[in-house]
């Protein structure tokens, strides 16, 4: 899967990363998304890369979307404020 921007996403992913943005008052396009194979063990999905400024973070993909709960925790901290 090659992730360039928040629309690459699978649809479920993309709307509950738009409904997480949307909860904290910031928008999807805030944010730079990326796709990032694993080095460790290509046979994984992989990570996603989120950034929006200086900031950034990586989740691991995975097919419960345990990442975008964790995203979710990143900006209930306030991570990328």
């Amino acid at each position: 899967m090659t992730i360039r921007t928040y629309t690459d996403l699978p649809i479920v992913d993309r709307a509950a990363f738009e409904l997480a943005c949307a909860r904290h008052g910031l928008a999807p396009l805030h944010f730079e998304i990326s796709g990032e194979p694993d080095p460790d063990d290509p046979s994984q999905d992989g990570f996603v890369v989120v950034r929006r400024g200086r900031w950034a973070q990586a989740y691991r993909i995975d097919p419960r979307g345990r990442w975008l709960r964790q995203f979710e925790t990143d900006l209930n901290c306030r991570f990328f404020r």
